[in-house]
C-alpha cells in the first residue's frame, strides 16, 4: 500500500518543482522573458513554504520575522539611496513594487535566507558563537553565487558593472546583526526546510553561474 504524502511534503515538492522549472526556463534564452517576471512570486512561495513546514505562528516568532524583514529592507533602501553601505547599485524592474527604489520583496529574501541559515547551524550547535557567526558566513558565501547571476539577469546592477568588496562586508555585517537578534529570540527552526531552502539556492545560482554568466 502506498503511503499518503503529507501536506508538508507536498508543499516542499511544489517548491522544488517551481525552482526546477525556473532553472530550466531561465537557462534557455528564448524562455527567460516568460520565467523571469515570476521571480517575486517564487521568493514569496519560498517564504510561505518555510512557514508551512516550520509551523511556528506564535506572536514572538512573527514579531521576530517582521524585525528581520524590516532590517533587510531598510538596509537595502538606505544602500540604494546613498551608495554608502553596499556600494553604488540600482534594482531593475523584475522584483515588482518598490518603495524608495527598493523592491518590497527583497525583505522577504532576507527573511527566509536568514531563518534558513540559522536553522541549518542550529541543527549542529546551540552555542551562541556558532549561531551568531556561522549563518552570516553562509549568507555571504551564497551572495558570491547570487551576484553575477543577478547582474546578468538585471535583478540589480552595480556602477561600472563592478561588484565592490564592501558589498560582501555589508552583507556579513547586516547578517551578523540579524542573527544576533534571532539568537536573542531563540526560536526553534525546522532543520529540514532550512536545509532544503539553502540547498535549492546553492544549486539554483550555482548552475546559473555556469550556464548564463
Amino acid at each position: 500500500m502506498m503511503k499518503k504524502i503529507s501536506m508538508e511534503n507536498r508543499w516542499i515538492g511544489f517548491l522544488l518543482l517551481c525552482y526546477f522549472s525556473g532553472l530550466i526556463g531561465i537557462s534557455l534564452a528564448e524562455y527567460q522573458n516568460l520565467f523571469l517576471p515570476l521571480t517575486p512570486f517564487n521568493l514569496l512561495l519560498t517564504l510561505i513554504v518555510f512557514y508551512k513546514v516550520n509551523k511556528d505562528f506564535s506572536v514572538k516568532f512573527l514579531f521576530l520575522s517582521c524585525l528581520i524583514f524590516l532590517i533587510g529592507f531598510c538596509v537595502e533602501a538606505i544602500g540604494v539611496a546613498t551608495g554608502m553601505l553596499f556600494g553604488s547599485y540600482a534594482y531593475g524592474n523584475l522584483f515588482g513594487f518598490k518603495i524608495f527604489e527598493t523592491p518590497i520583496i527583497i525583505g522577504v529574501n532576507w527573511l527566509f535566507l536568514a531563518l534558513s541559515a540559522y536553522g541549518v547551524v542550529q541543527y549542529f550547535s546551540k552555542k551562541a558563537f556558532y549561531l551568531i557567526l556561522f549563518p552570516p558566513l553562509i549568507m555571504t558565501a551564497l551572495d558570491f553565487l547570487v551576484e553575477p547571476v543577478a547582474m546578468e539577469l538585471d535583478f540589480w546592477n552595480w556602477k561600472n558593472d563592478i561588484i565592490p568588496f564592501q558589498n560582501y562586508v555589508m552583507w556579513f555585517a547586516t547578517s551578523l546583526i540579524i542573527h544576533g537578534l534571532i539568537y536573542f529570540f531563540r526560536p526553534k527552526i525546522d532543520a529540514k526546510i532550512s536545509f532544503i531552502i539553502l540547498a535549492i539556492q546553492i544549486l539554483f545560482f550555482g548552475i546559473l553561474n555556469i550556464v548564463i554568466t
